[in-house]
């Protein structure tokens, strides 16, 4: 949600936390032209997602939810990191198709995951409460992102890469749930 104003913000100062975009009125008094280059850019990470769902979908049975989790937690951590420290709109552009690629593995095995920790008798409640916890969290990191990105952008983009890394870490201590039988 927040990549095109990153993506904008590299363009016109060349880093994502530069703010150097002018009031509306003195910078473009009229609709004409308008750049839809923010459409392409959209289209291209939106695009990255599928070699990371081609790849989930080869490997999941062989390495197992636990150890794609961790990979590709630690990776989009990686990615987020260095969004931060990129210059140009291209630099931000491959790191963001990197972390959109490699995070949809991070959903992927949760999806598979969160079916296979939980008994059977309680797996529907379980994913129930965990995706309306997931969704409202969501909307909350938005609005905190917003807030957070013109007072400082570092913080924001920072705690994000020190929480995947963190969450990349904590998914190496659930319990293996490859080849194992389903209760």
């Amino acid at each position: 949600m927040w990549f095109p104003e990153l993506f904008k913000r590299i363009e016109d100062g060349g880093s994502p936390c530069a703010n150097a975009s002018l009031p509306s009125l003195l910078h473009n008094q009229s609709c004409y032209p308008v750049k839809t280059a923010v459409y392409m850019e959209g289209f291209i990470v939106a695009a990255s997602n599928l070699p990371g769902n081609i790849f989930t979908i080869l490997i999941m049975d062989t390495t197992g939810g636990k150890a794609l989790l961790s990979f590709s937690l630690m990776v989009s951590s990686v990615s987020v990191f260095f969004i931060y420290v990129v210059q140009t709109k291209g630099q931000s552009l491959l790191l963001s198709c990197i972390f959109s690629g490699v995070s949809v593995i991070a959903w992927n095995s949760l999806d598979v995951l969160g079916t296979e920790l939980y008994p059977t008798q309680m797996r529907s409640s379980a994913l129930g409460f965990f995706t309306g916890v997931g969704r409202v969290a969501a909307i909350m990191g938005n609005i905190a992102f917003g807030m957070l990105v013109d007072s400082n952008c570092a913080v924001p983009i920072l705690l994000v890469s020190a929480l995947l890394l963190t969450g990349g870490l904590v998914a190496l201590l659930l319990p293996q749930t490859k080849h194992s039988e389903l209760t």
